[in-house]
């Protein structure tokens, strides 16, 4: 399967930005093609600058529209291929992390570049129903960060920046872990706000 996601990115690789499209699409609703999207943005990138941010665009909207279509696909009945993936107990776990967290649950597997279980995640939301607006929101920060921060970096680095990111990728995930830790705080001052009926 790794050989197959490897001749596919290269494949796609000719079609230019637009290719981040169907591979970042395909990455998250189908078939797992580990650092794919990564490699090809940036390989994009260093290629021709100018369609930097437009192609973090892309592989953002792409790996949304794609989590998306998994998340109503586990919301309408999705807890046997949950259950297929983690134990019962793994499942609890996956049920106290969505609804304790919410929203925040989410986004680290989508922002950090490690081989994190997305699809568990992204299951786990549609399962236990999260709303719809806070997975994509989610989602979408999660995968803008992690998207138009690689694109920075090679638009600054360049053909050095997966050795950058491989060297740094344990920082990278402190930071991700302080930006959930912020976005959580600012969730539950918000929700508490709400229920205290002072927004």
């Amino acid at each position: 399967m790794k050989e197959f996601g490897n001749w596919l990115v290269g494949s796609i690789a000719t079609l230019g930005p637009w290719g981040l499209l169907l591979v970042s699409f395909g990455d998250s609703a189908f078939v797992p093609i580990p650092q794919g999207v990564d490699a090809l943005l940036i390989t994009q990138v260093i290629a021709a600058p100018s369609t930097a941010w437009l192609a973090a665009s892309i592989a953002v909207f792409g790996s949304v529209v794609g989590s998306l279509i998994l998340y109503v696909i586990a919301r309408r009945g999705g807890r046997a291929m949950l259950l297929k993936r983690v134990s019962p107990a793994g499942m609890d776990r996956l049920e106290s992390l969505t609804q304790q967290y919410g929203a925040a649950a989410v986004i680290p597997p989508m922002m950090i570049p490690l081989p994190l279980p997305t699809k568990l995640f992204v299951l786990a939301a549609g399962v236990f129903q999260m709303p719809i607006p806070s997975f994509i929101l989610a989602a979408t920060v999660g995968r803008g960060i992690r998207y138009f921060g690689e694109a920075a970096l090679a638009l600054k680095y360049g053909a050095g920046t997966p050795q950058l990111l491989k060297d740094n990728v344990w920082a990278a995930a402190g930071l991700g872990l302080a930006l959930v830790l912020v976005f959580f705080a600012i969730n539950r001052w918000s929700s508490r706000k709400v229920v205290e009926g002072e927004i």
